[in-house]
């Protein structure tokens, strides 16, 4: 039955749309045993976040990238930015380097719905 899909149904896509602040979080946690200053001094592991062309975004200032640990994660970096229209369709890349060779990246991207004023929900249940 399809009807079960309805209980998915929710309004946050409306919460993206030009003018919003957006911000997007990418971790990095050991799961092998090695400490977190090991992963990070000795290893050399890195995150970073880059747009579509690979550049740091740390160099444009319309993002505000903070970078921190806790007790689980050895490295958490957000970003935050303002959305404008150019957004629509633009990808963010969280992108893991060890000693400066890409590992791996994590894409994000933002799509306006095309009517972003409306509250309507993504599934409504009819």
């Amino acid at each position: 039955s399809s009807s079960s899909s309805s209980s998915s149904s929710s309004s946050s896509q409306t919460e993206i749309s030009p003018g919003r602040s957006v911000t997007l979080s990418c971790q990095l946690y050991s799961d092998t045993g090695l400490s977190c200053d090991d992963l990070v001094s000795s290893e050399g592991f890195e995150l970073l976040w880059v747009n579509q062309a690979g550049v740091d975004l740390k160099t444009d200032s319309r993002y505000q990238i903070l970078s921190s640990s806790d007790q689980y994660h050895c490295i958490i970096i957000t970003l935050t930015t303002t959305l404008l229209n150019e957004d629509d369709n633009r990808e963010w890349r969280c992108r893991l380097t060890h000693r400066n060779q890409l590992e791996t990246s994590v894409r994000y991207t933002v799509k306006y719905s095309a009517q972003a004023d409306s509250t309507t929900a993504v599934n409504p249940v009819h």
